[in-house]
């Protein structure tokens, strides 16, 4: 015959079986989470984490020395000046005339004048022009120059007539007062003050042969 104990005794034993039975599952749960976990294949290991190595610094390149900038090269423009060439006195061939039915040629390289009608040489005579020498009178100073050029006959005296060089004989005007006059001495070389010397009996025959406003055509 079984006896039972009280009821009090029979709690007593279900909680002690209770307890009992919770430690047995609190310690089988301690025991999982403090045993560790240990891989049975290499396999499951996770891969190694491997990192690229960074770029080497750059590094500046070593000084040589101060670097110098040339400056630029200026090149300066050209001057726009343009200089004027000389501008050379007319010119004629020896034997062709001036234009007009009479014309007068005088050649300063061959100290000669040459008188024109109608186109046709009809006179040559020789003459003493300017001598290219300084002179002075009258406290003025110049050069002895025979003008150069295109003239024309544009007065006239008749007989001597005298002026502040000395006296001319029936000069005919072409340029200022540079005349074709008789002198007392014709030299076949220049030695005038500047007017184209001839001989008193040429300084005659022009008086009467050439007319107020006939061209002269004076050259080297």
């Amino acid at each position: 015959m079984v006896h039972f104990p009280p009821h009090a005794s029979i709690f007593r034993l279900l909680g002690a079986v209770g307890v009992a039975v919770a430690l047995g599952l609190g310690g089988t749960s301690a025991m999982a989470q403090t045993d560790p976990v240990v891989p049975t294949s290499m396999d499951t290991l996770p891969p190694p984490v491997t990192t690229a190595p960074a770029p080497p610094a750059a590094t500046a390149p070593p000084a040589t020395g101060p670097v110098v900038t040339q400056p630029p090269k200026v090149i300066p423009a050209p001057p726009t000046t343009i200089k004027k060439k000389p501008t050379k006195p007319p010119t004629a061939t020896p034997g062709t005339a001036p234009s007009g039915p009479t014309a007068i040629d005088v050649d300063i390289s061959s100290q000669t004048l040459r008188v024109y009608k109608s186109g046709r040489l009809v006179r040559t005579v020789h003459v003493s022009t300017g001598s290219g020498k300084r002179f002075c009178t009258g406290g003025k100073c110049q050069t002895a120059h025979t003008p150069r050029g295109n003239f024309r006959i544009y007065g006239r005296h008749s007989g001597w007539h005298t002026s502040y060089l000395g006296k001319l004989y029936n000069p005919l005007y072409f340029s200022g007062g540079y005349a074709i006059h008789g002198a007392g001495s014709v030299p076949n070389y220049p030695a005038s003050h500047g007017c184209i010397r001839v001989t008193v009996s040429t300084a005659n025959y022009l008086a009467g042969a050439i007319p107020t406003g006939t061209p002269v055509l004076v050259h080297d």
